[in-house]
């Protein structure tokens, strides 16, 4: 993950579970304000043979007031405000998946809404 992100504070919190990964500081797109806040998921117990998701963000709004699709939904996560973005890998492959290719993948498809 770190490599994925060499530019960005990744902390890793273990668990019975598995793991909470959250990478702070990640630019989701002049368009939110913020348009640097935190990305955040779990890491199952069966990863990498399972699909990482959902993804998490901090609360952003968008600069020219439009709401967020209906894939971005406001919650608690990690007890913190945050919005869910619902990105499901139907076709998900182990062999050539990664949980940092998924969060790039989210973070992409963030900022281009």
């Amino acid at each position: 993950m770190r490599e994925q992100f060499p530019d960005h504070d990744v902390e890793v919190i273990r668990d019975a579970d598995g793991a909470v990964v959250i990478i702070k500081n990640v630019h989701v797109g002049d368009q939110y304000e913020p348009s640097l806040t935190w990305l955040g998921f779990r890491l199952t117990g069966a990863y990498p043979n399972a699909d990482v998701y959902p993804h998490y963000i901090g609360r952003v709004v968008r600069t020219d007031g439009t709401a967020h699709g209906s894939a971005v939904q406001s919650v608690e996560w990690q007890s913190r405000p945050a919005m869910q973005l619902s990105r499901r890998s139907n076709g998900w492959n182990p062999s050539r998946d990664t949980a940092a290719l998924k969060a790039a993948k989210v973070l992409s498809w963030f900022a281009e809404q």
